[in-house]
């Protein structure tokens, strides 16, 4: 795009090359293509895709098209806020290797107790057999059940928590660099963000008295260059919800047991040690069951 390359030739030798290396991404390249092929602008064919960061560059184009600002240095940004993520992604992954480790051990609990106690020579499976050793296989089944959709969940909540921020201050800074007035670089911003339905952006943050407006009028004050300074604002943005990201990894690993303890143990207990417990006992049989 710097050499003068059209967007619509760009996008389809990306789509050709495959460049993405993966099969989700090259079908929403395929599908950007398309969309320019029917007559769409790239805002528009970018605003289709299903992924957030699709909506999110969507905005991004559409921001720097209107106010005539160069794209080329805006997707510079854009790139590097998206290999930030990666980043985070997999410093997380690391983060989260721990809390899916006991997930896994402490749900292999009951299964190998019951397999221990058969092979010390009880047999917790007849224990079980009647209708009171039915509702508490049950009882545990549901409680091991549901430990492990909670944990699962909690596990999906932090890996799905990805987000570029800070797009707000920069969708006005880049407004702004195509020379259009304060006011119009607000107003513009938010309406393409609106446009693209773009998720990562924070239309709040674009109105009066958000937190965009605060910083053009401190600016102002000041006398600081408004270009930089939003520039400057989505950086910490960026910053701070990384960290936070990492923060909700590392918390992960006390709250997961929240739902192991709650649920997981209990199940443990009700699975695996009162069928061995009580072929030790010699309640075992329809004796037991039937009592």
């Amino acid at each position: 795009m710097r050499a003068g390359v059209p967007a619509a030739r760009v996008w389809k030798a990306l789509a050709e090359d495959g460049a993405s290396g993966g099969a989700a991404q090259d079908d929403a390249l395929q599908r950007v293509v398309s969309c320019m092929s029917s007559g769409a602008t790239a805002a528009e064919a970018l605003a289709s895709g299903e992924a957030p960061e699709w909506r999110a560059l969507s905005a991004v184009w559409w921001t720097a098209e209107s106010s005539g600002a160069p794209l080329a240095d805006v997707l510079d940004r854009f790139a590097a806020s998206m290999r930030a993520i990666g980043q985070v992604a997999e410093r997380r992954a690391v983060l989260l290797a721990g809390p899916r480790a006991t997930i896994r051990l402490v749900v292999s609990l009951p299964p190998v107790a019951m397999a221990l106690g058969a092979l010390l020579g009880f047999n917790p499976l007849q224990a079980l057999g009647g209708p009171t050793g039915w509702a508490i296989v049950a009882l545990g089944v549901l409680l091991l059940a549901l430990g492990v959709c909670w944990s699962v969940a909690l596990l999906r909540r932090v890996e799905r928590a990805d987000w570029v921020a800070g797009w707000e201050f920069e969708l006005v800074a880049v407004a702004i660099a195509g020379g259009g007035s304060r006011r119009m670089a607000l107003r513009l911003a938010a309406d393409c963000s609106d446009r693209a339905r773009a998720e990562w952006v924070r239309l709040e943050a674009l109105a009066p008295g958000g937190a965009v407006e605060s910083a053009v009028a401190a600016a102002d004050s000041h006398g600081a260059p408004l270009g930089p300074l939003l520039l400057g604002e989505a950086e910490r943005c960026r910053d701070r919800a990384q960290a936070e990201l990492e923060q909700a990894a590392e918390r992960l690993g006390v709250s997961v047991l929240v739902p192991l303890g709650v649920c997981v143990l209990p199940a443990f207990v009700l699975l695996g040690v009162v069928p061995v417990l009580l072929s030790v006992l010699g309640g075992a049989g329809g004796s037991w069951g039937s009592g």
